[in-house]
C-alpha cells in the first residue's frame, strides 16, 4: 500500500516525521496533562509545536489545544507558568482571575484551580516526570509489539549443493548445482552434518527436502537409498603462483584421494602434509564429470595465509552423486508469546541504556568517530526514519520502523530527564533544591535559569538543523 514510498527520500522524511516524531511528542505531553489531571493541577495549554501559535484546535474546560508554527516540540503549559518559567504572584492571580471569568462566561465548571507551584512537591515531580514515564511505556509496548508480529532470528542452517551427478536416474537428478537444502521434511536443520546424520537414519525411506534458488523455494521427494556420504575436499580459493595453481588446481575443484587413498574425514589432507613436509603428493580431483590426478609438492615455508599448498578448503560429503557443502545461515522471522515479548522489550530497553551510558568512554577510546555519535535535530530524526521507512515496506517487515519509533520514543524520554535547564530534569532539580533545603527557588531566578536553557537548546537546535541540511545524517547509513 505505501510502496510508493520506497526511493522518494522527501516524502518518506515527510511521513516519518508525521509517523514517529509527532506521536512521540504527543505521548510526551499527554503524559504530562494526565498526571496534571491526577495531581489537580490546572492545564491552560496543551501545544503542539512551539509559538507562534498557528491555531487553536479546541478548548475542554481549562485547557485550550493549539497547534503552533515551529514543528520542534510540544508542550503542556500548566496555570502558573509562561511558555518558559514559572510565574510571579502577580502574573498568577492575574491569570486566575481571566481563567475563572472564562470559565463562567461558558458556563463550565472551575472547580480549583491548582496553580503547579502550588502543589506538592511530589506532585509536581510526578508531573515533571510523567512524560518521559510516558515515552518509556511506549517504547516498551511498542517493543513489545515488534517481538510478537516477529523478529528476525537464525533459524537454521543449510546444505550447499555444489555438485550434481549427471546421470538422469539419480535419486539426485531433481537437484541443481547451486542450490541450498533449507528444510527436511518442513523441519529446519543446524549445520549440513546434522542434515546428513538425518538422512542416513531415514535409510529407505521417501522425504521431502526444501530446496532454494535465489529466493524460490520448493519441494523435492526422494527416495534415500545411499548408505554413508563419502568425505570431500571442496577447494574454495587458490593461492596465485602456489604448487596447487602451478598443478592445475581450479576452484570449486573436488579433492576426493590423496595418493590414491579417499579420504576417512576432512583433515586428512591437512594432517598428511603436517606430517610429510615437502614430500611430493598426488591429488585425485574431480571437475564436472571428469576426475584428474594432479601431481604436486607442497612447500616448508609458504606465504602467510597460504598454507603448504596454497589452496582454501571446506569439507564436502559425496550422498552417491549429491555433493555438500556448509551453506549459510538462514534468517527467519520468530514471533515471540507474550512473555517472551516482554522479556525482549525489557533487554532492548536494558541495551539502550547500557549503550548510551557507554557513549562518553567509547569517544575518548576512539572506538567510536565523534561524527557517528553526533546530535540530530528533528530533521536528521525524520531523514533516517524515513530510510527505516523504506526499508520496512520493501522488506514487508513492520520490525524496522516500529523499533525505530520506539528508540525514538526512548531518546526523547531520558533526554528530558536530563538535569538541564527548561527541560523536564532540570525542573525536577529545583524541587528536589526545594525538598532538601525547605523552601523554593524564587520564581524569577528559576525562570531566568529556565529562560537561559530554552536560548542555549533553541540555539543548539539552529545549529543541528544546518548541519543535518549541509551534511544529512543518512549519509553515515550503510
Amino acid at each position: 500500500m505505501l510502496e510508493f514510498l520506497v526511493g522518494n527520500n522527501t516524502l518518506s522524511t515527510i511521513v516519518a516525521f508525521g509517523l514517529v516524531l509527532i506521536p512521540a511528542i504527543f505521548i510526551h505531553e499527554a503524559g504530562h496533562y494526565l498526571a496534571a489531571r491526577a495531581t489537580g493541577i490546572a492545564i491552560l495549554e496543551f501545544g503542539i509545536g512551539f509559538p507562534p501559535r498557528a491555531c487553536v484546535l479546541g478548548r475542554r474546560g481549562a485547557t485550550i489545544y493549539t497547534l503552533n508554527w515551529l514543528p520542534i516540540g510540544g508542550f503542556v503549559r500548566p496555570l502558573g507558568e509562561s511558555f518558559v518559567h514559572p510565574q510571579g504572584e502577580e502574573a498568577l492571580d492575574a491569570d486566575r482571575r481571566r481563567l475563572l471569568l472564562e470559565l463562567s462566561e461558558s458556563g463550565a465548571s472551575t472547580g480549583r484551580l491548582l496553580a503547579l507551584n502550588e502543589a506538592r512537591p511530589l506532585a509536581r515531580i510526578l508531573f515533571m516526570a510523567a512524560g518521559s514515564a510516558a515515552n518509556l511505556l511506549t517504547a516498551t509496548l511498542l517493543f513489545v509489539l515488534v517481538g510478537m508480529v516477529g523478529i528476525p532470528t537464525i533459524v537454521g542452517g543449510s546444505a550447499g549443493i555444489v555438485a550434481v551427478s549427471g546421470n538422469s536416474k539419480s535419486q539426485w537428478s531433481g537437484f541443481q548445482q547451486n542450490e541450498n537444502i533449507t528444510r527436511l521434511e518442513g523441519q529446519y536443520f543446524e549445520s549440513a552434518e546434522e542434515l546428513l546424520s538425518r538422512l542416513v537414519m531415514l535409510q529407505g525411506e521417501t522425504i521431502s527436502l526444501t530446496v532454494t534458488r535465489e529466493g524460490e523455494e520448493r519441494d523435492v521427494r526422494i527416495p534415500v537409498s545411499f548408505l554413508e556420504p563419502d568425505s570431500q575436499v571442496y577447494v574454495v580459493q587458490v593461492a596465485s603462483a602456489s604448487p596447487a595453481e602451478r598443478a592445475g588446481v581450479l576452484p570449486a575443484d573436488r579433492i576426493v584421494a590423496l595418493n590414491g587413498q579417499a579420504f576417512a574425514g576432512f583433515t586428512d589432507l591437512p594432517d598428511h602434509m603436517r606430517r610429510n613436509g615437502s614430500e611430493e603428493i598426488v591429488l585425485t580431483v574431480e571437475r564436472g564429470e571428469n576426475r584428474l590426478d594432479l601431481a604436486l609438492t607442497p612447500r616448508l615455508n609458504p606465504p602467510e595465509g597460504e598454507g603448504a599448498i596454497g589452496i582454501g578448503i571446506v569439507p564436502a560429503w559425496n550422498l552417491d552423486g549429491l555433493v555438500l557443502v556448509e551453506g549459510g545461515w538462514q534468517e527467519g522471522i520468530a514471533r515471540l508469546s507474550l512473555p517472551e515479548a516482554l522479556r525482549f522489550s525489557a533487554d532492548q530497553l536494558h541495551l539502550f541504556i547500557r549503550t548510551l551510558v557507554s557513549l562518553p568512554g567509547q569517544l575518548l577510546s576512539g572506538s567510536l568517530r565523534p561524527e557517528e555519535t553526533r546530535l540530530m535535530s528533528p530533521l536528521a530524526i525524520s531523514q533516517v526514519g524515513g530510510r527505516f521507512l523504506q526499508d520496512s515496506i520493501a522488506e514487508n517487515q513492520p520490525y524496522i520502523i516500529l523499533s525505530f519509533v520506539a528508540l525514538i520514543s526512548i531518546a526523547l524520554g531520558i533526554t528530558n530527564l536530563l538535569p538541564l535547564p527548561a527541560l523536564d530534569g532540570g525542573r525536577i532539580l529545583f524541587v528536589l533544591y526545594e525538598l532538601i533545603v525547605g523552601r523554593p527557588v524564587s520564581p524569577e531566578r528559576e525562570g531566568m535559569v529556565h529562560l537561559f536553557g530554552m536560548v542555549l537548546l533553541l540555539s543548539l537546535m539552529c545549529v543541528t538543523i544546518v548541519n543535518d541540511l549541509m551534511n544529512p545524517v543518512t549519509a553515515l547509513l550503510p
